[in-house]
């Protein structure tokens, strides 16, 4: 049975992948920067600097686009091959953290790891994508992105909370070699399972017998719209073509813009909070990184609701109902730095926002599927998301200068936040899914 055959099969491998994206982000992004920030004492910009080195090399998903969908060992599957190498270096690279001493004397080499890693993060994470764009049918896309979603965010959780509490009873090699361990099994999933009927599943397994159906009969989701084979190459400028096509619709194009603007906000939430909570209201990393672990419980919930109404009411609906409440969200906390120090105030606010963020997140993750089309549909797809991670790094980045430079108050900053979040909303009222279907039609009939 391979995935284009079976829902439980691809439903399970595409969670795990987004599973093995979220573990070492939590780790990297929450607990060991929270870490540092707490017994090391480092301050916004650098905290801002490393987070930017997690987010940075996601903005590659651009390079790794077009070359995933113009290469690949296709008697092993389009995206297979890829998933694979990604994840085992994924796994490798987190071992170079082990050999790096003190890490508050070795912040910029730390950093590069976080690069390094991330690298292979964003090139797995690009595959897996594409994986989802060729064997999701349009009616599974809404909630198997929430289960994607929330599979990310279990990761994060565990690696966030859980090697928090490694590291503090264990020490920072213990968390590291855990999560080696953990990404070496889930690298199993995608190398037991086959993408088509007649794939192989290694690259010396035995050969399909002659007359035995080969990929091109099974071609499914982006590549549907070829009557021709599967071609283990093809010309990149046919790719850069068919990417020029499909957004030259106002919805696509449109909703590229609004992939790049929606996520500052949370960037720049996602660097603050940490030194505000650490540093000015006295809790110590393992306790912010409990709570944040804590949050996988809403953000689960955030992801599921999410997706189950992308697929009944709307994504549009979706995305402007989980980004307004999480901007609103930043613009009440920042209205309200006299309740800071109380614990219910501070600690909800870590517990509720991030499941604002799923349910929007889900919806513009279904959303950016359901309009990408042409054979460079996957590519489409992982640029949506790219620009969402270029925002992203945008907001992190400026964390810096608006305490540093400009001398913004936290409250200020929130107040940055929020409106980042909520002002691209109205980018949404030019995004309608039918005139994609439209375009379509139009080429089909010509």
């Amino acid at each position: 049975m391979a995935l284009v055959d079976n829902r439980l099969q691809r439903t399970t491998v595409l969670c795990a992948m987004y599973f093995a994206q979220g573990l070492p982000w939590g780790f990297m992004v929450i607990a060991l920067v929270a870490y540092l920030t707490d017994k090391h004492g480092i301050d916004d910009g650098q905290a801002a600097d490393l987070t930017y080195l997690v987010i940075l090399p996601w903005t590659f998903k651009l390079i790794w686009a077009p070359l995933i969908d113009s290469a690949t060992i296709v008697s092993m599957g389009r995206r297979r091959p890829w998933i694979i190498g990604a994840e085992m270096m994924m796994a490798v690279s987190l071992l170079g953290i082990l050999v790096m001493g003190d890490l508050s004397e070795n912040l910029q080499a730390l950093g590069w790891m976080f690069f390094l890693h991330n690298c292979f993060a964003s090139l797995q994470d690009v595959c897996t994508d594409a994986l989802a764009v060729d064997i999701l049918p349009p009616h599974e896309q809404g909630k198997i992105n929430g289960l994607m979603w929330g599979s990310k965010l279990v990761g994060k959780a565990i690696g966030a909370s859980g090697m928090a509490m490694i590291i503090s009873h264990w020490g920072l090699s213990a968390a590291v070699l855990v999560q080696f361990a953990l990404l070496m099994v889930i690298m199993m999933f995608p190398l037991l399972c086959l993408e088509r009927p007649g794939d192989k599943r290694f690259p010396w397994s035995k050969a399909r017998p002659e007359g035995a159906p080969g990929p091109e009969r099974f071609v499914t989701g982006s590549e549907n719209l070829n009557s021709g084979s599967v071609s283990s190459l093809r010309n990149p400028f046919n790719v850069l073509a068919d990417l020029r096509r499909g957004f030259s619709v106002l919805a696509t194009f449109a909703l590229l813009i609004y992939g790049l603007l929606h996520v500052i906000g949370w960037g720049i939430v996602e660097v603050v909070h940490k030194t505000l909570y650490t540093q000015q209201l006295g809790w110590d990393y393992v306790q912010l990184s409990n709570w944040t672990g804590l949050a996988v419980f809403p953000e689960m919930a955030g992801a599921f609701l999410g997706g189950y109404c992308a697929d009944r009411f709307g994504r549009r609906k979706v995305i402007a109902m989980g980004f307004g409440t999480y901007g609103l969200m930043a613009l009440v906390f920042g209205a309200c730095p006299h309740l800071w120090d109380e614990s219910w105030f501070a600690a909800g606010y870590l517990f509720l926002n991030p499941g604002a963020l799923a349910f929007g997140a889900v919806g513009f993750l279904s959303l950016g599927m359901r309009v990408s089309w042409t054979l460079a549909s996957a590519s489409m797809f992982t640029i949506y998301m790219t620009l969402s991670n270029v925002g992203h790094a945008v907001g992190n980045k400026i964390v810096g200068p608006l305490r540093e430079k400009f001398m913004f108050t936290y409250e200020q900053t929130f107040y940055v936040a929020g409106l980042a979040v909520v002002i691209p909303l109205l980018i949404l009222l030019l995004i309608n899914p039918e005139q994609v279907d439209q375009r379509k039609a139009m080429e089909t009939e010509l």
